[in-house]
């Protein structure tokens, strides 16, 4: 094995440039392509510095059960929350025109107090201040991120780009997390619910991510959001639409639309409605 250390600043550069100009990389350049999920977590956070955006958080990916089992390829992960790129719902996403984006109806949780992973016991309802139903909005810096190793894509901040904050969930509700979910473009629902192991049980996704914080002992600060993953099909979609996820009688919706030019701007997630 070659004991030539990975360049993760230059993958964090190649990552930034795609962050600010909405083009597209088919994979990070040879010599910095992170070997570890370590290296991948360190170059992600290279990356995020470099943008110069404040983390508000965290996204988990993979933490289904069947994933948290280990059956799945990729093992399950967690990227960050960038607060300049979570939204309300009724608001708008700009994109470049011809980009897609991928879709995913989530349960998200706000934190009301600090809480530290490391010495505190998992006990979410003791520090949860809200819970809602969020749309996250995936849109890589890779041309096709499924042809990328994990480790590249975990860099990639697992493809963040918004979250997109609806109604509040009351979680006193039996089964509140098990009500049927999907997503809707314009009125047509084009995803259908998870189910089973393949679905996200949010409580199980967070305790994945609480653990990980307890290896890395990072505090986790009052105010901090975390999206733990789908519940519906995820939903390969053009991004000029109004769309809309549900779980039970819970909303989230979303416009997304197009512009001409490929620049900084034309990456800018929210335009006020």
């Amino acid at each position: 094995m070659s004991n030539i250390p990975v360049d993760l600043d230059l993958a964090a550069t190649h990552l930034e440039w795609a962050w600010r100009t909405g083009l597209r990389l088919g994979d990070l350049p040879p010599g910095s392509r992170p070997g570890s999920l370590e290296e991948a977590y360190a170059a992600q956070a290279r990356f995020i510095e470099r943008t110069g955006e404040k983390a508000a958080g965290w996204k988990i990916a993979g933490a289904s059960p069947r994933g948290l089992r280990g059956v799945h390829p990729n093992a399950p992960a967690f990227g960050t929350l960038i607060q300049s790129r979570i939204i309300d719902s009724g608001g708008v996403l700009m994109f470049p025109v011809g980009m897609t984006a991928t879709l995913e109806t989530e349960i998200a949780f706000r934190f009301g107090r600090s809480a530290s992973p490391a010495i505190e016991r998992f006990e979410p309802l003791t520090m949860i201040e809200s819970t809602f139903v969020a749309i996250e909005v995936v849109c890589s810096r890779f041309i096709n991120r499924r042809a990328v190793s994990q480790s590249s894509f975990l860099a990639d901040n697992l493809g963040f780009h918004a979250l997109v904050c609806g109604d509040e969930m009351d979680i006193a509700v039996p089964g509140a997390f098990e009500d049927e979910a999907g997503v809707w473009r314009n009125g047509t629902r084009i995803a259908r619910s998870l189910a089973g192991d393949d679905r996200t049980r949010p409580y199980e996704s967070l305790r994945f991510l609480w653990r990980e914080l307890a290896k890395r002992n990072r505090t986790i600060p009052k105010g901090a959001a975390v999206t733990t993953g789908t519940l519906s099909v995820p939903v390969d979609v053009e991004c000029c639409d109004v769309f809309q996820a549900k779980v039970g009688n819970r909303i989230v919706d979303v416009t997304m639309k197009a512009v001409d030019a490929i620049t900084p701007s034309a990456c800018a997630p929210v335009e006020s409605n």
